[in-house]
């Protein structure tokens, strides 16, 4: 059997999707984060059980505002990733228009740089490993009001000049830590847009504070890494048309489930001949007896191989596998691409 990183070199070479399906996943470590032996522990743990070909490495998604000096107290509950803020980095617009730049050597930094570096050496030429970044403007979002983009969006339309420097600054300290993860070996990033969606923004204002952030990243990589996938964050009016000539090596983003107007992978595979990282539905999919959840799985496999029609493909999530059901519920994903032969 070839190794992960084989099935995905040769799908980035030859935009096909071989003999071979790879398969991936990923979730929170929410116990596991503020201590670096146990996320990379957990890392390594649950690839194994899951069969994963690729490293998506699952930081915490709060790492950006604890660099920032946010009063940050992770999370003890098993079921629940995000932790509680007592003070956020940004609370108002001067706040933005005078962020600073972070570099490399930020503690909190530095300590995802060496934890990073150690799966990177654990993995190096057998499976793909990829670091997880936002873009700047989901960034300003998660230094302000995590998870909630009502005042991102009121800083945009009220005061874009002070949300510009804090997008430039939050740009370089990007840059700062993507130069740091590439000296360790990494594969590739993870890169994150949670606002390329209609439901948020206006075309104008994609292009204007998201876009370019985007492909000043993929200019960064091009020849310094080979393999990224750009994780377009949401499930209805996904801004793919202005995304898809990035010079990311993969998409991944949600392709099913309940919400309308959803970006099927039949509609991105008429648009690109990319690796698409898609398949399943994360929010639903894996509720109720192992046999349910089986038999879901194979009916999103057979639709998925329909629509991609031969394309390069990786079978996985379309964003964080939940944390409320049993670990091994996601053991079904190998098990259902093997019993299909592709493993």
């Amino acid at each position: 059997m070839p190794t992960g990183f084989e099935l995905i070199k040769q799908q980035v070479e030859t935009k096909k999707l071989g003999e071979k399906l790879p398969i991936v996943g990923w979730f929170h470590f929410p116990l596991a984060d503020p201590v670096a032996d146990d996320f990379y522990a957990e890392t390594v743990n649950t690839a194994t059980a899951g069969h994963w070909d690729l490293i998506k490495i699952m930081t915490c998604g709060n790492y950006m505002p604890v660099a920032y000096g946010a009063d940050y107290e992770f999370s003890t509950n098993p079921q629940k990733w995000d932790g509680v803020f007592h003070s956020h980095p940004i609370t108002s617009a001067e706040d933005a228009g005078k962020l600073g730049v972070l570099d490399a050597t930020n503690d909190t930094l530095a300590a995802e740089v060496a934890v990073d570096g150690r799966i990177v050496n654990t993995y190096k030429g057998e499976k793909p490993v990829l670091a997880t970044l936002f873009d700047p403007l989901s960034w300003v979002q998660e230094l302000s009001t995590p998870m909630n983009p009502d005042w991102t969006l009121e800083l945009m339309r009220s005061d874009p000049k002070a949300l510009t420097h804090a997008l430039e600054a939050l740009q370089e300290t990007n840059d700062h830590f993507l130069d740091a993860l590439i000296d360790k070996g990494i594969d590739g990033i993870f890169m994150t847009t949670k606002f390329s969606r209609s439901t948020l923004i206006t075309p104008e204002e994609h292009r204007e504070f998201v876009v370019p952030y985007l492909e000043h990243m993929a200019k960064k990589l091009k020849g310094r890494t080979w393999f990224s996938m750009l994780h377009v964050h949401g499930d209805e009016g996904l801004y793919m048309d202005d995304l898809i000539d990035l010079d990311y090596q993969a998409f991944n983003w949600e392709c099913c489930g309940t919400a309308p107007n959803l970006t099927s992978v039949a509609d991105m595979r008429r648009k690109t001949d990319k690796v698409l990282i898609t398949g399943f539905d994360q929010n639903h999919d894996f509720y109720g007896t192992p046999e349910q959840v089986k038999r879901r799985l194979a009916t999103r496999l057979e639709d998925t191989l329909a629509q991609n029609d031969g394309g390069a493909l990786i079978f996985g999530p379309g964003c964080t596998l939940p944390l409320d059901v049993d670990r091994s519920l996601f053991s079904l994903i190998y098990e259902v691409v093997h019993e299909a032969g592709l493993r």
